[in-house]
């Protein structure tokens, strides 16, 4: 019999086109990270995509090839082989065969028998809406072609299947020494010799289900679509959505996680009967095209026998990896947000006010995060992200909910959000994604069951939270995030500065009942400083709650971790921190009273200039205006010369970090990141400019010869304080650390002050 040999793959073409898409994938906007295990890519044969846009179908080939250096064969719509036969070269050289192909099987075996890896969308077309799940929970694409829903094709799977029936034969042809047999095989595979061939043989035949997320879906006009247009018209609606959509994907910010599920091994789906059967079956197959003809019409018993279970494994082997496939979505926050909405949909609910839902949908985030088995999108990796959501200043869902009102899918209005009636409207297959993205998205999480499970215990558990539950949920979150940002920046990238870090105190926040029965109505925030960590406070805190105060110990971003976390933070990243315990305690406590050491104090009078109803006053310890050492004066210069330096030569700046020599090294870190020197200069100047705003009773706390901050500060920190009138102490020090060492009773001057107000009260 003549078999049909399609062209090989071109070495210089293949490598030509990825180092092509090396440059391109720089011009655009999407941000691809492969999630494989050790060696995943290398023990793979066959490796299935699900399918949401056209350009993606050349990522994983780009991706294998910089993982391993190996070829990939892909299967392609036979369409885009009937054109133009210089575009139709090119397909074949870098591995792509039509689906159409004669004994396709066959030749995408004998490839992977020389050692190539395979590659398969199994949905066949783009599937725009996501839909995958029945009602019931079963696996099935719509095809926009034949205008059903449909299995996914099972092409892949029973490639796998005869791959191992062939390995048993090769198996059972070397038993009995058929060295005839073995060399023909050689030969018609395309190998060196016998034993490469045993060796391929000897490898467990491995399908690795993969997933390919993108996030965010944009629906706003870009420039590649009405660049399209106006050379050729108003486009037809299909192709309209296409550039739109798959243009947004491609040049503005996108992640695209390509997620690599464990390998299934063939072998594990046949019984030892199943095994016996297909033994025998296949001992006088001589060619690969035999094996993949037999089935129920086969003449002999064995081989009918063989072909029916063939088609059963093939079914349930499909099946396994759908189900593994769609298991492998990176879930992100518009993911959980829009099986949110669809729920209260459910549930006849379609207005509600905007904070109870930014509440379910933080409380939902949160158990996701907590789930086991859900692989999550940095939106839900990170506490400090999806923290957010509680006072509605989280930007991915300030995204998400400007897309869904520019689709005119959901109304905010009044502080009431509003699910408007197009979210139950059918919406055509290749309009869905640009009409309705909440379904889009909803459908690519079905699969997920954790996220229905948390979604269902957010709404059923948010009525019976007290506001003590609340604030306890935000500390572990705080300590959740302090423990992800020291795992992040303890990676081997930081090392070379993180090794000669001295600092050993617990960073962690703290959060202090009070001592006894009697308790306080104030609770008491407790503001560290630069380059340290809650841990200089906690002593203070200690006494605080033996007082019978609530204390909460906050941890400012970029402290506490590692010098190169500080320096990508700003100064509003610290207030955030600062902001974020103060409404901890706003919640366990009628009145909070801040207090505030060195940068903890700048934070402390800049916050209090905002003159929230809950502060009852402040105690600013050792605040900077004015610095004791001159060379301050220069940081903004070598910031911005470091800034020049790195856009220029991609490096980290002329002079990244400065040496601190800290009072506490157990404490502090004892590098200082430039930026954030930079940062502290900025926040002093704010603080400056807003100093006469503050109104609340003040008390400042100054060492009168220390040699960090200028003793003369506290005074010219007063001076400008017009709205109150603010109380001075004076502390005999030669350190700037009074509060951790307790020099002058610097602690007791706070508790006298904190209970002064709380008495007041």
């Amino acid at each position: 019999m003549q078999h049909f040999s399609p062209p090989d793959i071109n070495p210089q073409t293949y490598g030509w086109s990825v180092r092509a898409f090396s440059t391109v994938k720089r011009m655009l906007g999407v941000n691809i990270k492969l999630h494989a295990g050790r060696n995943q890519v290398e023990q793979g044969h066959i490796f299935l995509f699900n399918h949401f846009a056209r350009f993606e179908t050349f990522i994983p080939q780009y991706l294998i090839y910089q993982e391993q250096k190996a070829y990939c064969r892909s299967v392609a719509a036979a369409e885009f082989f009937s054109g133009d036969e210089r575009f139709t070269n090119y397909l074949h050289a870098v591995g792509a065969l039509p689906n159409n192909m004669p004994n396709l099987l066959s030749v995408l075996a004998k490839d992977i028998l020389r050692g190539r890896k395979v590659i398969i969308f199994p949905e066949g077309g783009m599937i725009k809406d996501k839909k995958i799940m029945s009602a019931q929970g079963d696996y099935s694409v719509f095809s926009p072609t034949a205008l059903e829903r449909r299995k996914h094709h099972s092409g892949a799977a029973r490639l796998a299947l005869v791959l191992d029936q062939f390995k048993q034969a090769v198996h059972c042809a070397h038993q009995r020494n058929d060295h005839d047999l073995l060399e023909h095989w050689v030969e018609e595979i395309g190998l060196d010799s016998v034993e490469t061939l045993l060796e391929r043989c000897h490898e467990p035949t491995r399908i690795v289900p993969s997933n390919i997320t993108f996030y965010p879906i944009r629906i706003t006009e870009n420039f590649l679509k009405n660049s399209v247009e106006r050379l050729t018209g108003k486009l037809p609606k299909k192709y309209a959505e296409e550039l739109l959509i798959e243009g947004n994907l491609m040049l503005k910010d996108t992640d695209m996680d390509i997620r690599m599920g464990k390998p299934i091994e063939m072998a594990q789906f046949w019984t030892w009967w199943e095994k016996i059967v297909v033994r025998q079956a296949v001992e006088d197959i001589t060619g690969l095209n035999d094996l993949f003809a037999m089935g129920p019409q086969s003449e002999q018993f064995l081989k009918r026998l063989a072909g029916t279970r063939l088609r059963h494994k093939t079914e349930q082997v499909r099946d396994q990896i759908m189900e593994d496939m769609y298991r492998l979505v990176t879930v992100n926050l518009s993911h959980i947000a829009s099986a949110l909405i669809l729920e209260f949909l459910d549930r006849g609910t379609d207005t509600l006010p905007q904070s109870d839902f930014l509440h379910v949908l933080y409380l939902a985030a949160r158990y996701v995060s907590h789930e086991q088995g859900i692989h999550l999108h940095r939106s839900l990796l990170y506490a400090e992200t999806y923290r957010n959501l509680r006072d509605g200043h989280c930007e991915e869902i300030k995204q998400f909910l400007t897309s869904a009102q520019r689709a005119n899918l959901v109304e905010i209005k009044d502080d009431n959000i509003h699910f408007l009636p197009k979210l139950k409207l059918e919406h055509d297959f290749h309009d869905v994604r640009m009409e309705n993205p909440i379904c889009v998205y909803a459908n690519e999480c079905a699969p997920v069951g954790g996220i229905k499970t948390a979604i269902h215990r957010a709404l059923n558990h948010k009525q019976e939270l007290t506001l003590d539950h609340w604030a306890q949920y935000f500390f572990e979150d705080e300590v959740h995030a302090y423990r992800q940002a020291k795992e992040r920046f303890s990676a081997p990238a930081y090392e070379e500065i993180n090794i000669q870090q001295t600092a050993t105190a617990d960073a962690s926040p703290f959060y202090l009942a009070p001592v006894g029965e009697k308790v306080k109505k104030a609770s008491v925030l407790l503001v560290h400083g630069f380059l340290a960590s809650p841990a200089e406070m906690i002593g203070l805190g200690h006494q605080l709650a033996e007082e019978g105060y609530w204390v909460y110990g906050p941890r400012l971003e970029g402290h506490g971790t590692s010098p190169c976390d500080l320096r990508d933070r700003g100064w509003q990243d610290w207030m955030r921190s600062l902001k974020l315990g103060y409404d901890l305690l706003s919640m366990r406590s009628e009145k909070v009273i801040i207090v505030g050491f060195s940068t903890g104090g700048a934070l402390t009078l800049r916050f209090a200039a905002e003159h929230d109803p809950k502060l009852a006053g402040i105690c600013a310890i050792s605040t900077p205006l004015r610095f004791a050492n001159p060379n301050l004066m220069f940081v903004p210069l070598i910031h911005h010369a470091n800034r020049l330096a790195k856009w220029l030569a991609a490096q980290e700046g002329i002079l990244p970090y400065i040496i601190n020599e800290s009072e506490h090294p157990d404490i502090n870190y004892k590098h200082i990141p430039i930026r954030a020197l930079h940062e502290l200069r900025l926040l002093v100047d704010d603080m400056e400019q807003n100093l006469y705003r503050v109104k609340c009773p003040t008390r400042l706390i100054q060492g009168d010869q220390e040699k960090v901050v200028k003793p003369e500060s506290a005074r010219l920190i007063r001076a400008e304080m017009a709205g109150t009138t603010p109380e001075l102490v004076m502390v005999a020090s030669t350190r700037h650390g009074i509060v951790t060492e307790d020099i002058g009773g610097t602690r007791q001057h706070i508790i006298d002050f904190v209970n002064r107000i709380e008495r007041n009260l």
